[in-house]
């Protein structure tokens, strides 16, 4: 039977809407491998007790250099930093020290738990951003589809006492990111992720919005399903409303793996991105 485009697993399971996945994620480590072979870094850094609370550093030339942190996707539910290594050949090149950090996946963690801990892990590198080879008043942060998801929630003004210093991270750039949770309930992956009804409020950023002091850059495929562009439109708008500095970009004709290919090197259009929001000329 063939996958019609309101199909809710087409929707919202990329793998579903973009037949070619693996051929990305092939493409990435080969990246990655060479990335970790060009460029000086110190790896396996632990931030946390829990057994993927590890981070990788690639240091700029310069100590106390712009500090950017990338988190990965992968649905909570797999992927890993070393996958993601390249993105440093984006950064590093024009003076930013770049983490790449690891977060802990279901069903080994809930999805509030990794919520928490991941923002546990960048209250960590704020505080030791110096020793990463990082200047902690310019630290920006982005992701990458779940990774996104986890710097929105990271983000959240109403954590109470758990929350980040307002303004402790300067910018975030988000891109293809999950906003509204309820909608993971009904599909495939959540046999693995394991989100439950009473779960989605908690871990949802559109009931979550993140504070204002942090300049938003809110990024989608083109290419993507109806419904994920959709989550990255309500959510840029939501924030804006909200008084926050937010800007919404669509990458024309990439979908939800492909627009990660537009972070491999300083010019590409993701990484100007991320490095205007770090502040440095792109």
């Amino acid at each position: 039977m063939s996958v019609v485009p309101d199909d809710h697993e087409w929707q919202y399971n990329p793998r579903h809407s973009v037949p070619d996945f693996a051929r990305h994620a092939e493409r990435a480590a080969a990246l990655s491998r060479a990335a970790r072979e060009r460029n000086a870094g110190r790896y396996d850094i632990a931030y946390g007790d829990s057994p993927l609370s590890t981070l990788d550093v690639f240091p700029a030339a310069a100590p106390g250099a712009p500090l950017h942190v990338f988190l990965h996707g992968g649905y909570w539910r797999g992927r890993d930093k070393a996958d993601y290594s390249y993105v440093a050949d984006a950064l590093v090149p024009r003076g930013v020290t770049t983490v790449v950090m690891n977060y802990d996946l279901c069903p080994a963690a809930t999805l509030p738990e990794i919520a928490r801990r991941t923002r546990e892990g960048l209250r960590w590198i704020h505080r030791n951003a110096a020793s990463l080879g990082g200047d902690p008043d310019r630290l920006t942060v982005s992701g990458h589809s779940a990774g996104a998801h986890l710097i929105a929630m990271a983000l959240a003004a109403d954590a109470g006492a758990d929350r980040l210093e307002d303004g402790a991270i300067k910018a975030a750039v988000l891109i293809s990111g999950i906003y509204e949770l309820a909608p993971v309930l009904d599909i495939t992956v959540n046999e693995t992720i394991g989100l439950r009804p009473e779960m989605v409020d908690g871990v949802s950023p559109m009931r979550h919005p993140p504070f204002t002091a942090t300049a938003l850059t809110v990024v989608v495929g083109s290419a993507e399903t109806p419904a994920w562009i959709a989550q990255s439109r309500d959510f840029a708008t939501l924030c804006q409303c909200r008084g926050s500095r937010c800007t919404y970009h669509t990458l024309a004709g990439e979908d939800h793996f492909s627009i990660m290919a537009r972070m491999e090197r300083p010019d590409d259009a993701l990484s100007r991105l991320v490095l205007n929001a770090a502040g440095v000329q792109a």
